[in-house]
């Protein structure tokens, strides 16, 4: 081939693939289960600088790693349960990060949150716990940044334990392990349900499970009892607060039979009770727990009833509860059964309602329009959540930043910044407070730094803290409302 036919070749060559780089979709194509990158001419000539987003003042930020002693005797957890921690504020603690994390208030009213911080300082004088429930989606599942603030919320205002937990779950929790005999089957509002379970009765937790087959009322049960059970342990890795329980509440309802169930600690049955059939809500309740030991809870029946959650709990202080829907965009709850769920609320008197989704709503919004109805529609998740609990405070927590590939860059996701505008608008309109972490963690195109961090803050899908990063998010958060918190008090005495 002579050179001019090379060099005629080459040209060919390179322009056929400078127009398929200039023709090919930014985001890549989705194929045989890879993802197709090509750069076109313009980033090829001239590359785009990747500018870093400062993200030092969030490193430096201390975190706690204070674990629970597992070989601490019950007197020592017990003592370290009545015993509260007196709050310093530092306000020179946070200069660089102060505007970014406050809390943002409806109309600038701070006076919203008044109710609960009056509440808070009563705390460890209650005889039942201040309820915070922390709903949202999988950047909380497992414990995750819910286990941060509920150590930091017990730290400051007494209280103990995990709170409500369900039966089983998807992912292993960063606070308990649990140890299941028995057939459970869990059942839950996400994802595909069965034709003939599209009752809505989900409960708190959005998912309940039950050990014997559900069976429509039209047929016969088996007649045989059948035995399961559950023991539920605080992890050595977990904050200390979590074994400082000392009672505990069972949810379940919905049996077609008589039930019985038993609850232990180190082979001592301290509660057993036998259930009359009931087509509604029941609850147990026992207490005089040795903090920190295990609970061994059993049940045996012809017909599982529907087990909706079970809370370890101290007597007074915060009980914090980690709700973590994988995949939702908070649609589920309009699905959810309304006598159930205030049958639960009401037990449960909750205070304080944090409200954490917009992730799972991203590959969805392909436009502005689309961003501000996503901000709409969750504007009605408040006011469901206001119908329900009109006691409560309402905090919600927007999206954190999320990274897609563009060329050899990873930039946040198109229409992130509209939703988050979107839900703040709505969110504050409805009278929540709204916590704005996409600005806090550093905005535009920050995940990018929180996963080249050192350790690592976020995982490499551009989207997940980790379990550092999770510290980080909830540290960020406390600091927010505490310093509210502790304005407030010097206001209100």
């Amino acid at each position: 081939m002579s050179p001019r036919s090379t060099l005629l070749f080459l040209l060919t060559v390179l322009s056929a693939l400078a127009l398929l780089g200039a023709l090919w979709p930014a985001a890549g194509v989705h194929f045989a289960g890879i993802q197709w990158s090509l750069s076109g001419p313009k980033e090829l000539l001239w590359p785009k600088s990747e500018e870093r987003v400062d993200i030092s003042a969030i490193v430096s930020l201390p975190t706690d790693t204070t674990l629970v002693d597992t070989t601490a005797t019950a007197a020592i957890v017990a003592a370290d349960s009545a015993r509260t921690i007196s709050f310093v504020l530092d306000s020179s603690a946070l200069p660089p990060l102060e505007e970014r994390i406050r809390l943002h208030y409806p109309n600038d009213d701070r006076t919203v949150l008044q109710p609960l911080f009056a509440a808070l300082r009563q705390a460890a004088k209650r005889s039942a716990p201040i309820r915070v429930l922390h709903f949202g989606d999988s950047q909380i599942e497992g414990d995750r940044i819910t286990s941060y603030l509920r150590h930091k919320f017990q730290a400051r205002f007494g209280g103990g334990g995990p709170g409500l937990v369900p039966i089983d779950d998807i992912v292993p929790s960063f606070s308990i392990e649990r140890s299941l005999t028995g057939e459970w089957d869990r059942h839950t509002i996400l994802g595909k349900r069965r034709k003939d379970l599209l009752h809505g009765r989900y409960g708190v937790l959005t998912n309940y499970a039950r050990f014997t087959p559900a069976l429509p009322d039209s047929v016969a049960l088996d007649g045989i009892d059948h035995e399961a059970g559950i023991r539920i342990s605080p992890l050595a890795r977990a904050y200390r607060s979590v074994g400082n329980y000392d009672r505990c509440r069972i949810f379940l309802g919905h049996h077609r039979n008589g039930v019985h169930w038993e609850l232990a600690q180190e082979g001592t049955t301290l509660h057993s009770a036998d259930l009359e059939p009931s087509d509604a809500l029941q609850i147990g309740e026992v207490g005089g727990l040795q903090p920190g030991v295990p609970v061994d809870i059993t049940f045996r029946a012809d017909d599982s009833p529907e087990v909706y959650g079970i809370s370890l709990e101290a007597s007074g202080g915060v009980c914090v509860d980690n709700i973590g829907m994988r995949g939702s965009a908070a649609y589920e709850f309009a699905a959810l059964d309304a006598t159930l769920l205030r049958g639960m609320f009401a037990a449960l008197d909750p205070r304080l309602v944090i409200l954490q989704y917009g992730g799972n709503a991203m590959p969805d919004i392909s436009s502005g329009e689309q961003a501000s109805r996503y901000g709409s529609f969750f504007g009605t998740v408040v006011q469901r959540f206001k119908r329900w609990l009109p006691n409560a405070a309402i905090i919600v927590i927007g999206p954190s930043d999320m990274s897609i590939k563009e060329g050899e860059l990873f930039i946040t996701r198109p229409f992130l910044e509209e939703v988050n505008t979107a839900l703040k608008q709505n969110c504050l309109a409805n009278g929540a407070v709204y916590w704005d972490l996409f600005t806090a963690m550093g905005g535009r195109n920050s995940m990018v730094s929180w996963v080249e961090a050192e350790p690592p803050l976020a995982a490499t899908d551009y989207t997940h803290f980790s379990p550092q990063g999770a510290r980080k998010v909830g540290e960020l958060f406390w600091s927010a409302f505490i310093n509210d918190f502790a304005t407030t008090s010097k206001e209100q005495p």
